[in-house]
């Protein structure tokens, strides 16, 4: 935030200050002095007076105004802090893509079929797994499980994968322990990750 406005205020609530003690100590009617030749004409009085009100204005309006900015910094801070947000998760959610693809290609061929959708693939191993991998960053819901589902038992499929890195409604979850269907999300895949990497730790015997 730029301090002009501060520094305005400031000054401005300085120079009152002084006129309204100027006022207070030698005004033509000050009630603290008794000494009639140490008093101000009525001219210097009136002076500092409107000089004390004018300059406690000033300091009010440069408040005003340094608040506005400072909020409309906030708001151009949050702005960028969305976007950065924003970004980053899109990031995020290439590198999770890239990570389960990695690991679904550990346990067999990711490829396209005839058999299925053109948004599924098949996990080919010694039993094939019909796989569906949500691009996006949303969760996936229960719709999406039926309708891979309905898949799995058109191609007679009986196991079935879905990535996401949205994660999943409860019923999404619920449904898919019924049909079968394992859901992958950024912890269960780094379970899987973990699990992968110990197993490939070697066993040194003695």
């Amino acid at each position: 935030m730029k301090s002009k406005w501060l520094w305005v205020s400031s000054i401005s609530t300085l120079i009152g200050v002084l006129a309204g003690g100027v006022y207070l100590f030698f005004a033509e009617h000050s009630l603290l002095l008794n000494d009639k030749d140490l008093t101000l004409s009525a001219f210097w009085s009136t002076f500092m007076l409107w000089s004390f009100v004018l300059m406690f204005v000033v300091a009010l309006f440069c408040n005003v105004l340094a608040f506005m900015e400072l909020d409309d910094e906030h708001r151009l801070a949050g702005l960028n802090l969305r976007l950065q947000a924003l970004l980053g998760s899109g990031d995020r959610q290439q590198q999770f893509l890239q990570e389960a693809q990695r690991l679904l290609s550990r346990k067999g061929l990711l490829a396209t079929s005839e058999k299925v959708g053109a948004d599924y693939h098949l996990l080919q191993a010694q039993r094939d797994t019909l796989v569906l991998i949500q691009q996006s960053c949303m969760p996936v819901d229960i719709t999406q499980v039926r309708a891979m589902f309905q898949q799995m038992l058109a191609a007679d499929i009986t196991d079935g994968i879905v990535v996401s890195s949205g994660g999943f409604s409860n019923q999404a979850w619920i449904f898919a322990q019924e049909a079968n269907i394992s859901l992958l999300d950024n912890k269960s895949l780094k379970r899987q990750q973990k699990r992968a990497k110990i197993q490939q730790v070697p066993i040194i015997q003695s």
